[in-house]
């Protein structure tokens, strides 16, 4: 969102742009995707992480 408005809608009536949600995702230990989030911030961040990023 380039505008920085606050909207439900998944574009953003004032600039034309795609919204995002700023809430992450609620964590459970019973994550049925964790094990392919985590493959794919290995292969993009590497072992240093995504906070670690060199």
């Amino acid at each position: 969102m380039r505008c920085r408005r606050y909207t439900l809608l998944p574009t953003c009536s004032a600039c034309g742009s795609e919204t995002h949600c700023p809430v992450p995702p609620k964590y459970s230990p019973e994550d049925r995707m964790g094990d392919y989030r985590r493959k794919t911030i290995l292969e993009r961040y590497g072992e240093n992480g995504k906070h670690n990023h060199l």
